[in-house]
């Protein structure tokens, strides 16, 4: 079981990083026009990105396994990991045509409704998966 949880963490922050790799391909083509900075946005989408897949895995991982003490940091990490991309675009970006500032953050809050409900839906099939969980954890 360890083994598993272990290959599926590293699937989902290799995941996690080609996401980031494919926002950064976007903001470079539609963003970097507007002043956010297309190599400043990469890096910190793609170590964000690294960051957020590893932590979300483990907030996964606690939640299957009702972990509760774990989710004080992993929870916050988490939501630094996943936001700070975004933040980096909102306070680089100069002014933006109202269409497309609005189409940035419908974006934003579209991606963070999907996230939210992919973990969601893993922590249930998880728990589904493999039985009750242990209290003793």
């Amino acid at each position: 079981m360890a083994d598993r949880r272990r290959l599926l963490a590293r699937l989902w922050i290799l995941g996690s990083v080609a996401y980031g790799g494919l926002r950064a391909l976007l903001v470079w083509r539609y963003l970097s026009g507007y002043g956010v900075n297309p190599w400043g946005f990469a890096a910190v989408e793609l170590a964000s990105s690294a960051v957020y897949g590893w932590t979300s895995a483990r907030l996964v991982i606690a939640l299957v396994d009702r972990a509760w003490p774990a989710l004080r940091w992993l929870v916050p990490a988490t939501l630094v990991a996943y936001g700070t991309p975004d933040a980096y675009v909102f306070a680089s970006v100069g002014s933006l045509p109202d269409g497309l500032l609005r189409t940035v953050i419908a974006i934003v809050a579209v991606s963070f409704v999907v996230a939210a409900l992919t973990l969601a839906r893993e922590v249930a099939r998880a728990r589904a998966g493999r039985g009750p969980a242990r209290d003793d954890v």
